[in-house]
């Protein structure tokens, strides 16, 4: 495989797997530095696409729902409305505070924002976290920049973990 196909592999998979995109380069035997680089390169910017194509979604929803509504024939507009009243006689006798609803609300309110943006590249993929922060967490400035340095952070602690462990263990 020539160097440059491993460069464009390697960023291509690191703007939807970020986790494995160290031991992706691994395997490939691209060097160190050329995996680091091009790896942030991609999270970077597909945590960025994905986080201005979020706005773009929940625009569109926005603006759509009435269009789409109007061109719907009208008996699945029916079957919509229909569907929306069943959906509320369910959730007025669904339980309140189940365990997972309490797991929920005591992360949300214990870590919020910050919770979000460190499990992101790690647990959570880079487009799950990208329109979570963007729903939520638009209006705080400090989001997106602390994304975006976390993002690089871990992505430098990933590749020391797969390059420099286990030739050292």
């Amino acid at each position: 495989m020539s160097y440059t196909l491993k460069i464009i592999n390697v960023f291509l998979i690191s703007t939807v797997r970020y986790f494995y995109t160290p031991m992706f380069g691994l395997l490939i035997k691209l060097d160190l530095v050329s995996t680091v680089v091009t790896m942030l390169t991609g999270g970077v910017l597909a945590f960025l696409a994905y986080y201005h194509m979020a706005k773009l979604l929940f625009l569109f929803g926005k603006v759509m729902k009435p269009v789409v509504a109007k061109v719907l024939p009208a008996s699945w507009n029916k079957k919509y409305i229909n569907w929306l009243i069943r959906r509320r006689e369910k959730r007025k006798h669904k339980k309140k505070f189940t365990r997972r609803n309490r797991f929920i609300v005591k992360f949300k309110r214990h870590y919020g924002m910050y919770g979000i943006i460190l499990l992101t590249p790690w647990l959570l993929s880079l487009i799950f976290g990208a329109f979570l922060l963007r729903k939520y967490y638009s209006h705080r400035k400090e989001a997106l920049p602390m994304a975006i340095l976390m993002i690089v952070l871990q992505g430098l602690l990933l590749n020391f973990l797969f390059y420099w462990l286990p030739t050292h263990l």
